[in-house]
């Protein structure tokens, strides 16, 4: 969350980035210690991480609320009935085709289990384009997740 995306495309970047994160106490010195910085520059090395380190109007952990027709959720549901939609958008930006929404996933998967394990995140994906479209007034265009185990870029 507090991570300072332009300084993570290098080995050393990501070094001075995590002695800062200590610093300032967003981070203790053991949580650093956990921190693969080579699963992190493979992101930053990657196509999404170049779209991200380049998008003009990215947002990171996004809040949002929002009613939604409670049918959706729970089919048992009245017509008229609305539950509240609560989340936090991992990074979203905008690109002439619209908003792209990213979710960064830390799940243990292999290249066998990624795509499964994806389909299980569509219905957070599928809420999440549905709320950055109300609130921002704009289409979601792609929704993508990022599984940091393998650096495998899932378009949903």
């Amino acid at each position: 969350q507090f991570v300072r995306y332009e300084s993570c495309t290098t080995r050393e970047g990501i070094r001075q980035e995590l002695v800062r994160m200590q610093a300032e106490k967003f981070l203790t010195p053991r949580q650093a210690e956990a921190v693969d910085a080579e699963k992190i520059l493979a992101l930053f090395s990657s196509e999404l991480g170049n779209r991200i380190l380049h998008a003009d109007s990215l947002r990171r952990e996004f809040k949002f609320s929002i009613l939604v027709p409670a049918a959706d959720y729970y089919p048992q549901a009245g017509a008229e009935e609305q539950v509240l939609l609560q989340g936090v958008v991992d990074c979203c930006f905008e690109t002439l085709e619209g908003i792209t929404v990213v979710d960064f996933k830390t799940d243990r998967v292999d290249r066998r289990s990624v795509a499964a394990r994806a389909e299980e995140y569509r219905p957070q994906l599928e809420a999440y384009a549905q709320a950055l479209e109300r609130v921002m007034e704009e289409k979601v265009c792609r929704k993508v997740l990022y599984f940091f185990s393998t650096g495998a870029t899932i378009n949903l």
